[in-house]
Order: structure tokens, then sequence, then C-alpha cells
């Protein structure tokens, strides 16, 4: 009688593992599904970016046959956007060759460390370094060197600084939504 209680309990232990185990797994694959959904935000982001640089690259130099900025100014500006987009592409790479189905979490917060690293310095050292010499030669190429004669100065690149504000309002945006995605999938992975 005691060898037979002692087998149904083992059998009972047995299915409840297995059950556990199944559950785990189950755990396992939502949790890589969340993450894999949390990346679209971050691809978004950087296809968003690579599409403005495309647009730029082929609307600038249409612009100079107007005459509003010179060819010095248009050249600058391609490279800026050229270097811009290589970057964002840089940046991105790491976390488009992840596997979340097949990668271990540890690598996954590593690569996702990193990224968000990446961008927060873009925006605190990088942006700044390239758009404020910038924008201080767009408001000059606009305000005085191709200003209408007898036009304020101060208000023909008042269209330059509202553009600016716009930019960074919009780039900020896709910044955070980038970061926090990356942010929510490293603070999944440490409830595990």
């Amino acid at each position: 009688m005691e060898d037979l209680d002692y087998i149904e309990m083992r059998q009972q232990m047995a299915v409840l593992k297995e059950h556990l185990d199944n559950q785990e797994i189950v755990s396992d694959q939502l949790l890589r599904e969340v993450m894999k959904m949390k990346t679209k935000d971050i691809n978004y982001t950087k296809n968003a970016v690579i599409g403005a640089a495309v647009f730029g690259l082929l609307i600038i130099p249409l612009s100079m046959l107007l005459d509003v900025w010179s060819l010095p100014f248009t050249i600058a500006t391609c490279l800026m956007m050229v270097f811009c987009a290589v970057a964002t592409y840089w940046i991105h790479r790491p976390v488009e060759q992840l596997n979340f189905m097949t990668t271990d979490l540890a690598t996954v917060a590593r690569v996702m460390a990193t990224f968000k690293k990446h961008y927060d310095n873009w925006l605190h050292y990088v942006a700044p370094a390239l758009l404020i010499p910038w924008l201080s030669w767009a408001c000059y190429e606009m305000g005085w060197k191709f200003a209408p004669e007898g036009s304020n100065p101060w208000l023909m690149f008042l269209p330059v600084i509202i553009g600016a504000a716009i930019g960074a309002m919009v780039g900020y945006r896709y910044h955070c939504k980038a970061v926090n995605a990356a942010q929510s999938i490293l603070d999944q992975i440490e409830e595990v």
C-alpha cells in the first residue's frame, strides 16, 4: 500500500513538473515576443531618420537651383545628412542582428544597454556639435547672404529657427520612443 502511494505521488510530481516547465516556456516565449514587438519602435525610428536623410539628399540640391543656399552650404548639408544616416544605421545594426527567439537574455540586455547609451550620447554630444554650427551657417545664408535687398535679416532667418524648433521636437520624440523601447526591454529582462 505504501509503495502504491509513493508511486502515485511520484506520478503527480512528474505531471506537476511538466506543467511548470510548459508554463515557463510559454512565459519565455511571451517575453521574447513582447521584446520583438518593442523593437518595432526602434526600427521605425531608424527608418524615419534614414528616410528623412534620403528625402533631404534629393531636395537640398534642388533648392540650390533657386539660389536659396550656397554651394558649400549645400554640400555640407548633404554630407551631414549622409553622416547622420550612416551613424543611425551603425547604432541600430546590433539591434537588427538580434534574434529574440534564440539569443540569450544576457546578450539582448547588453545590446539594448549599448544601443541606449549610444543613442543618449548622440543626443547629448553629437547632435549639438553638428546642429549649432549648421544652424548658425543656415541663419547667415538665409538672413544675410541671400536675403532680398531691403529685408530685415532677423526676419529672414525666422523660418530657419521655426524649422529647427519643429525638427528638434520631432527628433526628440523619435529619440524618446527608441530609448523608451530599449529601456522597456531591459526592464522586462530584469524582471525575469
